[in-house]
């Protein structure tokens, strides 16, 4: 929540989008307003000043009122001035207010509420009414904010967390061709966060709190849009803008980033309980598209720390990554042919701080190289539903309604979530899953699995093979017994057990491999033994 609207007041402040030819202030703010009320926003103006060549507008008020989300973001003045070299010269002046509420399904609404201040700013626009170029200054922008829910509403004008952005530059271009196509290059030199909050209901009276920064040694953000004729509500119903043919992309590129934080309170017996934690990164990078064929998220980071110390604890609790990465596609809109979807995860250098070892292993008895893993899966599936169709959510919602009122009925007791999940739809049925790998290592031993399967409608299991090989298990087992993990009179069942389901390769006593097929019958051989 505190990310979009974040988003969305950065937008404001940058405008809308180039090239040289005569503009107008009146066109620059036509351009703005526009992009604004097409996805479905309301614009109002207290007071207007336009001079020719000065267009000033007092409380401009950005607003949406829907079913999920209530928003009002105020500018208290804007002045847009030419420049006599073809472009307008574009001022806020004042803070910018914005204000959400989050209307929950248990109707305890969550407010937003943020002072956003941009020292300084200044944007030059330029090119034409049909295709327009800002360039954007803000040495400084800096948010300030706070939650509240409709309880603790007003018990306060404390921000408690505060975000600076320093040495913000960029341009956003907008082009009026078919919709508006757009695009945004923005950078940073640097981000602080800095956090402080005080909890005064914790169990024996006495206030928990917590505090936090973080840093971030530069950023990049550049993305584009294009958005189809017409007026769109993108808070309540993004999936009519997406029919449309709306696409939109991007991506995020952060530096090194550090970050501390300290927390006190007390803990589930009432004892008093403190403890700080800290994060660093060498660099990180998110990317993500969305189309009506359908979402695609990405994401990196690589040198990973994070360590946390609490009270009690005689020991802190930390690991490092050398790079963890991760992709996830998937389609949204309904169709009668099966659609792609993937999913990819990788972690390489997994390490844990001695002190975790020595839980459970203070012989050191197992290997402590660092622990990789690898899933990289895709298939197709079955989309019967635009998933984000607002209907679809609301089906599912008067579903669970229906159901958890019928079992409560029968049983006089409130249905569980086991009990309503059987009755909610499944939009989304993967049809085939390929495993084009499973890798893991870990603790001296390694398994690496792949696979082609088909799941058939109303079938307990899928049909298909798996096929793999692992090493280390039988060293690992010999390990987990002296270590008193595994009884002894247990290990010859243990390794029977793995018997079935794998065979030794030859002239490699430790490494093992199998072959698993799943039959429509619901049979499934091992190495080509029958074992169900």
């Amino acid at each position: 929540m505190f990310r979009s609207l974040a988003t969305s007041a950065v937008a404001l402040l940058a405008g809308a989008a180039p090239l040289l030819a005569e503009v107008t202030p009146a066109e620059v703010w036509e351009n703005l307003s526009r992009y604004y009320t097409d996805m479905g926003y309301d614009v109002a103006i207290a007071a207007t000043d336009d001079a020719g060549g000065t267009l000033t507008l007092s409380e401009i008020v950005f607003s949406t009122d829907s079913e999920t989300t209530e928003l009002s973001i105020v500018v208290p003045k804007m002045t847009l001035q030419q420049t006599g070299d073809a472009k307008v010269r574009t001022i806020i002046d004042g803070p910018v207010s914005a204000d959400m509420v989050s209307k929950t399904v248990d109707d305890e609404d969550v407010n937003l509420s943020s002072v956003i201040t941009v020292p300084g700013n200044e944007m030059l626009s330029s090119g034409s009414a049909g295709d327009m170029l800002h360039v954007m200054t803000y040495p400084t922008i800096e948010i300030s904010a706070r939650f509240d829910t409709d309880e603790t509403a007003g018990a306060g004008a404390d921000m408690p967390v505060r975000l600076v952005m320093t040495g913000v530059a960029g341009e956003y271009r907008s082009n009026s061709k078919a919709g508006q196509q757009s695009t945004y290059d923005l950078a940073a030199k640097g981000l602080d966060l800095t956090l402080s909050m005080t909890d005064p209901d914790t169990a024996d009276g006495n206030a928990g709190s917590v505090t936090a920064t973080s840093h971030v040694d530069g950023l990049t953000a550049s993305g584009s849009m294009i958005a189809p004729e017409g007026k769109f509500d993108m808070v309540d119903n993004p999936h009519e803008a997406f029919r449309a043919g709306m696409v939109v992309q991007g991506g995020l590129a952060l530096g090194a980033v550090t970050g501390e934080a300290q927390f006190s309170g007390t803990d589930a017996e009432g004892m008093p309980q403190n403890g700080s934690a800290s994060f660093a990164s060498d660099s990180s990078e998110l990317l993500f598209s969305m189309s009506r064929e359908g979402v695609s998220y990405g994401g990196s980071a690589k040198g990973t720390e994070a360590e946390m110390t609490v009270g009690g604890l005689p020991f802190p609790i930390s690991y490092a990554i050398e790079t963890a990465s991760g992709m996830l596609n998937f389609p949204i809109s309904k169709s009668d042919e099966p659609q792609p979807y993937k999913l990819s995860y990788s972690l390489s250098g997994l390490t844990l701080a001695d002190g975790i070892w020595a839980m459970f292993d203070p012989q050191g008895a197992l290997p402590r190289d660092p622990a990789n893993l690898t899933v990289d899966l895709e298939g197709e599936a079955r989309v019967t539903e635009d998933l984000l169709d607002p209907t679809l959510a609301q089906r599912m919602a008067a579903t669970m309604e229906e159901t958890a009122a019928t079992d409560g009925a029968a049983t006089d007791q409130p249905a569980t979530g086991d009990e309503i999940m059987p009755e909610m739809p499944m939009p989304f049925t993967p049809e085939t899953v390929r495993i084009k790998q499973f890798l893991l290592e870990a603790v001296g031993a390694r398994a690496d699995l792949s696979g082609d399967l088909t799941i058939p409608e109303g079938a307990e299991q899928p049909v298909g093979t798996v096929e793999g090989s692992f090493t280390g298990l039988n060293a690992l087992l010999d390990k987990l017994v002296s270590m008193g993990f595994v009884p002894q009179e247990q290990v010859m069942g243990a390794r029977m057990m793995l018997a079935m389901f794998a065979r030794p390769v030859e002239g490699k006593p430790d490494e093992l491999q199998t072959s698993l097929e799943f039959r429509e019958n619901g049979s499934i051989f091992a190495n080509g033994q029958q074992v169900k």
